[in-house]
């Protein structure tokens, strides 16, 4: 695949430089105005997407690596024999061998291991994916900018049809495919297994991180490469590649159209200039002058200080962080004693409000006490005025009466004298006259002492009413005085508050500034100090660091022993597994009507692989067993039960999806092994067969065999 990495570095950083530009969207605009809804992307993409990063760094270190092997380091091994003769004395004798399992040489048997690993993973998934694509996208546009008149036309067909190459061992290597030169990596990494170097230590025990810088690793420049791609595929974390599939019905999306725009507001630009000397010439200009000032900003020795003032303060931070921890905490503390007090004089002004509301409440209770004395004053007039007409028709009545009395007596004298009717009628007139006088000043006297009543119940409510009033409007005036006051005073405080409150926080920041005066006065020493500081700490920390790493020395020492005496059981359970697996492999290749299968099952021996599980006295031991070399997975330390392996064991397998696997056991129940192929069967979709190893004494061990990649 072309490298598009720097192409797509440029787009960004024009879609970013044109985003605010106006030429560059008022274009814009105008191609989306032109749109006739004709464009069009049709086709195919099947392609598999690969991060060369990780295929450049194996292919620039494959070199190196077989450098390093064709240096053919060994060491001198001595051996000291104690020979007893008859009677006589001792004989020192002393033997001397050479051999290649040195650290170095281990550390290249190891890398190779973990990178074909690295690739095995990546390939597996990719190898059957195919890779096919073809695209066809046209658009039009005809525009009027102005009294300028462009036409746009695109038509792009990509067509590609990859197959794989059947030389892969080629000067260029950019003139294979991606995909190939995985290929190719992965060839080279097993032409290195194969090397008589490599094969004569491939049963020594690999290296376990973290590696040991030996002389060797850190001078040799093959090595140090080595070293190199280690740390790069430990830290690695990325998937590597991505799988393709897609198909373009016609419709193009706004971002395809954009993306094509942008493409042609390039190429109106690059036209523009082609054309135009002098518009490329003043741009030019313009490009250099830019430059020179932007290299200028760069070199300036403020920018310098700024730096090493920055390193200087971090060098000091962690010893002035709580220093300067307390004083805020000072600062805070200050802070909240000034709100206490705000706090307290809200808390006097709430009491004085509510001062004031209890004169409010008593205002309205006065003004309920007149209502109440005016309607007082209207019942009391209105029983008056009733008691007043209750009199007179008493008066009315016992007149009634008298007159009943007297037609009754009249009635009487015209019956018994007749002669007396004229003296008695003029004394009867006399008589109503008197009566009738007497009623009238009885009347009179009602009325007037009515009015009197009436008048003194009216004068005693005025005066009331005054009085009232008098003492109502004293009390109001009082009431005002005292808010006055009280408001008085509040603005007083809250001034004289503010005022106390601005000098502290003028006299907090004065000693603020001047600490940190001295602050910028003591950050040299204090760095110096900080630096003689980090020089100790280092010391003992590289004297703490040799002595773990002696520790996991001795324990990886303790380790490989525990391993060799496991070595000779694991032989025997490998010998028998692989004669299971291939009668496995020979009835799959059969029932395949394969007639050359005895080639396929030769080739297939070298790929034999086998996971064993095991106990030692620290724990069940996880371990891959290949070509008869040995590396230890994973231990579970203190762990007894065989279970807990079993999912490390299934997520270990790679690439043997339908592959038959062969399970064997001894010493163990097959409850653990019947567990495994049951986890294998579901994960995998692999013929899976179970057999008790009845020809090996172990205290347990459990082993899956199947072929690798």
């Amino acid at each position: 695949m072309v490298d598009f990495s720097k192409y797509y570095r440029s787009y960004k950083y024009m879609q970013d430089m044109l985003k605010s530009d106006f030429t560059h969207n008022y274009i814009e605009e105008a191609l989306k105005d032109g749109d006739e809804g004709k464009d069009s992307i049709f086709g195919k993409t099947n392609e598999k997407v690969i991060d060369m990063d990780w295929v450049i760094a194996i292919e620039e270190t494959l070199p190196y690596i077989q450098k390093a092997i064709d240096e053919q380091r060994r060491f001198i091994k001595q051996a000291e024999n104690v020979v007893r003769i008859k009677k006589a004395k001792k004989i020192l004798t002393v033997e001397r061998e050479e051999g290649f399992a040195i650290y170095e040489n281990r550390v290249l048997l190891t890398l190779i291991h973990k990178a074909l690993m690295f690739v095995d993973d990546k390939y597996s998934k990719m190898k059957d994916v195919p890779n096919d694509s073809y695209n066809n996208i046209t658009m039009n546009r005809h525009l009027e900018l102005n009294q300028q008149k462009l036409d746009f036309s695109v038509n792009y067909v990509n067509e590609n049809h990859e197959s794989l190459a059947e030389d892969l061992d080629v000067e260029d290597i950019e003139s294979l495919s991606d995909f190939d030169r995985i290929r190719r990596i992965r060839q080279g990494l097993n032409e290195c297994l194969a090397t008589p170097l490599m094969k004569e230590i491939a049963k020594e025990p690999q290296v376990k991180p973290p590696l040991t810088q030996t002389n060797l690793l850190k001078e040799n420049p093959n090595f140090k490469k080595a070293v190199e791609l280690w740390s790069f595929l430990d830290t690695y974390k990325k998937q590597g590649f991505e799988l393709v599939g897609e198909e373009y019905n016609g419709k193009m999306t706004d971002e395809n159209k954009e993306d094509v725009y942008l493409a042609m507001e390039f190429q109106h630009f690059m036209m523009s200039i082609t054309t135009n000397p002098a518009l490329r010439k003043m741009l030019q200009e313009k490009y250099e002058e830019e430059n020179a000032l932007a290299k200028e900003e760069a070199d300036r020795p403020e920018k310098v200080k700024e730096m090493v003032l920055e390193a200087q303060t971090e060098a000091v931070r962690k010893e002035e962080i709580e220093k300067l921890t307390a004083e805020i905490t000072e600062l805070k503390q200050k802070i909240a004693e000034q709100k206490q007090k705000i706090e307290e004089q809200a808390n006097i002004i709430n009491t004085q409000e509510g001062k004031i509301a209890a004169l409010e409440n008593e205002r309205e209770s006065h003004a309920k006490q007149v209502e109440q004395m005016n309607a007082d004053f209207a019942e009391k007039t209105r029983i008056a005025e009733e008691n007043f007409a209750n009199r007179l028709s008493a008066k009315q009545k016992e007149f009634d009466d008298a007159q009943t009395a007297h037609n009754e007596y009249v009635t009487k004298l015209n019956t018994d004298n007749a002669n007396k009717i004229a003296e008695l009628n003029t004394n009867h007139s006399n008589e109503v006259a008197q009566l009738k006088s007497d009623y009238e000043n009885r009347i009179d006297t009602i009325n007037k002492e009515n009015a009197t009543a009436t008048a003194n119940l009216k004068s005693d409510y005025e005066g009331q009413l005054t009085s009232m009033k008098a003492d109502y409007t004293s009390q109001i005036k009082n009431y005002e005085k005292q808010i006055a006051d009280i408001n008085a005073e509040n603005a007083k405080n809250v001034k004289e508050l503010n005022d106390n409150h601005a000098k502290e926080i003028k006299t907090i920041t004065k000693e603020s500034e001047k600490r940190m005066a001295d602050f910028e006065k003591e950050t040299t020493k204090k760095m110096n100090d900080t630096i003689a500081d980090v020089k100790k700490k280092a010391k003992d920390e590289v004297r703490q660091a040799e002595k773990t790493a002696k520790e996991k020395i001795a324990e990886a020492k303790g380790e490989n022993k525990l391993f060799k005496k496991k070595k000779e059981v694991f032989e025997a359970a490998y010998a028998a597994g692989s004669v299971g697996l291939m009668a496995m492999l020979a009835e799959k290749y059969a029932s395949e009507g394969r007639t050359d299968f005895a080639d396929h099952l030769v080739s297939a021996t070298a790929a034999i692989r086998a996971i064993m599980i095991a106990p030692t006295p620290k724990g069940i031991t996880l371990t891959m067993y290949t070509h008869g070399s040995a590396k230890l997975l994973k231990l579970y330390a203190g762990v007894t039960r065989y279970d807990v392996a079993i999912g490390d064991t299934v997520s270990s397998f790679g690439g043997v999806e339908g592959q038959p696997v062969f399970i064997s056991f001894a010493g163990v129940g097959s409850e653990v092994a019947d567990e495994i192929a049951g986890k294998i069967k579901e994960t995998a979709d692999c013929k899976v067969t179970v057999s008790q190893n009845r020809r090996i004494q172990s205290t347990g061990i459990i082993g899956i065999y199947f072929c690798g990649e």
